[in-house]
């Protein structure tokens, strides 16, 4: 059984953001297995790297796809994007220093930014470029 299944609610209609975010789903889906087979402090460690990459690479696409597009919310975006960055590096760096990093931790942050971000901030900019699609389609038929 999934723990978390991707819904079209969370779809932004940009493809290649979309994609990254259902990296989300399928960390969140693997931690929630790893926590039912007694293998959680293996995967919570393989989650925590595919986190990092995940801030990095992810947060990269996002904000540039936003430049390009003149997104006016960028900022602020980039603001949450580093806070959730910091929390991301600072329990690396926990881990790092020896302490186990628990799955259900992992489980809350990923589920909290899926929730709380993706599901709600980043549809703005989803609206924004479909409103900017649809404004560019009407004054080419005009």
């Amino acid at each position: 059984m999934v723990f978390f299944e991707w819904k079209d609610e969370y779809e932004l209609g940009l493809p290649d953001l979309d994609l990254q975010h259902t990296m989300i789903v399928n960390m969140l889906n693997e931690l929630h297995a790893a926590m039912e087979s007694g293998q959680q402090i293996v995967t919570a460690e393989k989650t925590l790297e595919k986190m990092l990459l995940y801030v990095e690479e992810h947060f990269a696409t996002e904000e540039q796809a936003m430049r390009d597009n003149g997104f006016p919310g960028l900022d602020a975006h980039i603001l949450e994007h580093e806070i959730f960055r910091g929390k991301v590096h600072a329990l690396h760096e926990r881990h790092v220093q020896g302490a186990d990093v628990a799955s259900h931790e992992l489980i809350a942050i990923l589920m909290g930014w899926l929730k709380n971000h993706i599901a709600e901030v980043d549809q703005e900019f989803g609206a924004f470029v479909c409103q900017k699609s649809e404004e560019a389609k009407k004054a080419f038929f005009q």
